[in-house]
């Protein structure tokens, strides 16, 4: 499932800042860097998990729980 788009978070960012009560001149300009960042973010995570199922470890890190190296 692929991360939300800027498009598609910017209506979401614009409702909660108007119900929040933020208004200004340049309220649309923040609603859409807000939305672009948390899209971004979404997307990099996304990716992560797809590509790292797992920790990566060498063999002898994980001989035994509780056994000091």
């Amino acid at each position: 499932m692929p991360a939300p788009t800027k498009s598609q978070l910017e209506p979401i960012v614009k409702g909660l800042m108007q119900s929040e009560g933020l208004r200004g001149e340049n309220g649309p300009d923040l609603a859409a860097a807000i939305a672009e960042t948390v899209a971004g973010a979404l997307d990099a995570f996304a990716k992560q998990v797809m590509v790292a199922p797992g920790i990566a470890a060498a063999p002898g890190a994980t001989a035994a729980p509780g056994r000091l190296l």
